[in-house]
């Protein structure tokens, strides 16, 4: 209900169509190339959709965690990225055609869904454009603010690799720019967490 903002009957509904799975950090739901034929809705965790290029390299289009969804939508196809678990991920697991049919029956679902579906689409459009018109290190000032919550921390502190990926850079870059922010004093960093002391001069820095 609180995800897809439905009534209860809509909810037993699903819950009944819906079967609970937990996966592990690294694990792929689908493999890039694969036939799929799935839809998971994310309870807790997030997982990270990831294309592999000609030559291995990969790109990371996007990362969803509680309450987007992930899949083939409406119907069986063929996957062009990998979808990989970063952390853990606990999930709902419904086949596509069985949504699409709770859908046909519940009309007001869609209302639900099309808003999961709509965020998601923006958050990639969004990501297409910092992409575009960011320098590598903005991508890495932008990533960080965005991990952050409304007390400006992240606890634990994000993994570099990791977060290189998300911005779309390498390892070395993302180190370096954020150890240019600890020494600046815009922000404190140590194991346990790291928080942001200074917003606007992050921000400024977003370019």
């Amino acid at each position: 209900m609180a995800f897809l903002n439905c009534t209860p009957e809509v909810a037993q509904a699903l819950d009944a169509a819906m079967a609970p799975q937990a996966f592990d950090h690294k694990d792929i739901l689908v493999h890039q190339g694969d036939k799929n034929s799935q839809i998971w809705l994310i309870l807790d965790g997030k997982a990270q959709l990831q294309i592999i290029g000609y030559e291995g390299q990969i790109t990371l289009l996007a990362t969803h965690g509680p309450g987007e969804i992930l899949g083939a939508f409406p119907e069986e196809t063929e996957s062009n990225m990998d979808i990989k678990v970063y952390g853990s991920l606990t999930a709902l697991q419904i086949p596509s055609n069985d949504l699409h049919e709770l859908l046909r029956t519940y009309p007001s679902l869609g209302a639900g869904l099309s808003k999961i579906l709509g965020n998601q689409f923006n958050a990639i459009l969004d990501r297409l454009a910092s992409h575009v018109t960011l320098t590598a290190t903005g991508r890495v000032y932008r990533e960080l603010l965005r991990l952050v919550d409304e007390n400006d921390q992240a606890s634990p502190p994000p993994v570099i690799a990791a977060l290189a990926l998300t911005a779309q850079t390498t390892r070395e870059t993302a180190s370096r720019a954020i150890n240019a922010l600890v020494r600046r004093g815009i922000i404190e960093r140590d194991k346990r967490r790291l928080e942001i002391i200074s917003r606007g001069l992050l921000e400024s820095l977003v370019v």
